[in-house]
């Protein structure tokens, strides 16, 4: 290192500049000068660590921005704020799921259940709701929560003090999870020595900002880029906690678990695939605990967003308002299992027979997990981001993506607001395209995998860091093995 904390030089010429590979940065870079020159040097101080950071601040300050005028929102039902395309599930869960009053998510006290059902909220958030409530109650001045749970939860819904709280709640839950965001942001600028700009990707994504602060998604998000950064530094222990906490927060994590098995075992790793494993159910299973010991009913209930049937924007929904079949809860359970079974299957083979990532195996995994679930709410699309922008190193394939998710989630304000209905009554047809549009767009991001998979720079194991001197595993010899991979 220099003694301003630079790489070498033959470090920064290693490195990709994006403005001179990619087509999309390079028009944009003309703002700002054009493409990196031949002679350009590294700023002593604007690392791309510390630009990317800033990046993912101005976006998700931006996105608080948006949501601003629904902030007065505390627990009501109506629908303008879907209509105004500012709604956040944060802010109404405030009332909804019983924080206005201080109850633990996961109680069982039958007037505390009288007042407030179990929220469909994981695990995950729901702590990190619960916390962002203790801190609101000190910020707010320690309201008399004792008073409170004598008036009918009408009555708390509208009473200036709850809307101030919920807006501090808001805030809070905002800025715990902006430091996930950034964490994820600076883990994924580790992936690769030679590609630390790709996490640009994530921190200027639009939909960072558009997402942000919908729901508790961006936990899990970056648990999945600190299963990233653990795996491309052959750290198992620490890919198996990654995987397990993520899955505390949205069960679409626990699926990286197919492919960082199957990769281990290709490379007749069995011990590591073993501690990984134990890890991942170990961390799940230990922030399970809480919850299970304290409702074992509010514990299922909390997952119940994934299982309730046909959600907005899924190929089930697509299909039932199309066709007019409704499937049962079973059917659509089943299908979709089998389905993802069958890309398990794939997922293995690919492992074993190509030379494809960690990253691009699991993006390939969860987008079609996207495909086939029940569940598919907009937010479900930060889980798969650090994946994608780690296996697709090409902003237009990830923005075409990101666009297909955008307009569909416009649209679904516009639906949930009743703005899509006709006038003389029947099905809002403009939404059907918006939910096609979302399902092409998970192909889109699918098939660009494929493109950019067991290309150059593919390799999702950081020789220096990883291989400690030894071949890259997933781009010279199998280790222990001494044979190039098929």
């Amino acid at each position: 290192m220099t003694p301003h904390g630079q790489p070498p030089s033959g470090a920064l010429e290693s490195r990709v500049a994006p403005s001179r590979e990619d087509p999309v940065v390079r028009s944009v870079s003309e703002v700002v000068g054009g493409p990196l020159g031949d002679h350009a040097g590294g700023h002593p101080w604007w690392t791309p660590l510390r630009v990317v950071l800033l990046l993912a601040s101005v976006a998700m300050s931006l996105g608080i921005l948006a949501k601003a005028p629904c902030l007065d929102t505390a627990g009501g039902s109506g629908t303008g704020r879907y209509t105004a395309l500012c709604w956040t599930d944060t802010s109404t869960a405030y009332v909804q799921h019983g924080y206005a009053e201080g109850y633990w998510p996961f109680t069982d006290d039958e007037q505390v259940r009288a007042r407030y059902a179990p929220g469909w909220v994981p695990p995950l958030p729901a702590y990190v709701a619960f916390v962002s409530q203790r801190i609101t109650a000190v910020v707010s001045g320690s309201p008399d929560l004792d008073e409170r749970a004598q008036l009918p939860v009408s009555e708390v819904v509208t009473r200036p003090e709850v809307l101030r709280e919920a807006r501090i709640f808001t805030l809070v839950n905002a800025v715990l999870l902006a430091a996930a965001a950034l964490l994820a942001a600076g883990l994924l600028t580790r992936l690769r020595r030679r590609r630390p700009w790709d996490a640009a990707a994530f921190a200027a994504a639009p939909m960072l900002v558009l997402f942000f602060p919908i729901t508790w998604d961006l936990l899990a998000a970056a648990a999945v880029a600190g299963a990233l950064w653990a795996w491309t530094h052959h750290r198992p222990a620490a890919t198996g906690l990654a995987i397990g906490v993520g899955a505390a927060a949205s069960p679409f994590v626990a699926l990286l678990l197919v492919p960082a098995l199957a990769l281990h075992l290709r490379h007749r790793r069995p011990r590591e695939a073993g501690i990984l494993a134990a890890i991942a159910v170990a961390s799940w299973s230990a922030l399970m605990a809480p919850a299970l010991l304290s409702s074992t009913q509010a514990w299922r209930t909390s997952w119940r967003g994934f299982f309730h049937g046909a959600d907005v924007g899924s190929s089930w929904l697509l299909v039932s308002q199309v066709v007019g079949w409704s499937p049962s809860t079973t059917v659509m359970t089943v299908v979709t299992a089998a389905g993802l079974s069958l890309v398990g299957a794939a997922v293995v083979w690919l492992a074993w027979r190509t030379r494809w990532s960690f990253a691009s195996l699991g993006t390939l995994l969860i987008a079609s997990a996207l495909i086939l679930s029940p569940a598919s709410a907009p937010s479900y699309a930060l889980v798969l981001l650090p994946l994608a922008v780690a296996a697709v190193r090409s902003w237009s394939h990830l923005l075409i993506w990101q666009g297909c998710e955008i307009v569909h989630w416009a649209l679904l304000g516009f639906y949930l607001g009743g703005a899509l209905a006709p006038a003389g009554g029947g099905e809002a047809r403009a939404y059907w395209w918006a939910m096609a549009m979302r399902i092409g767009g998970l192909v889109w991001l699918v098939v660009a995998t494929r493109r950019h998979a067991g290309g150059p720079d593919s390799a999702d194991v950081d020789p220096v860091e990883g291989g400690r001197g030894e071949p890259d595993p997933d781009l010279d010899v199998l280790t222990h093995a001494g044979h190039s991979r098929a």
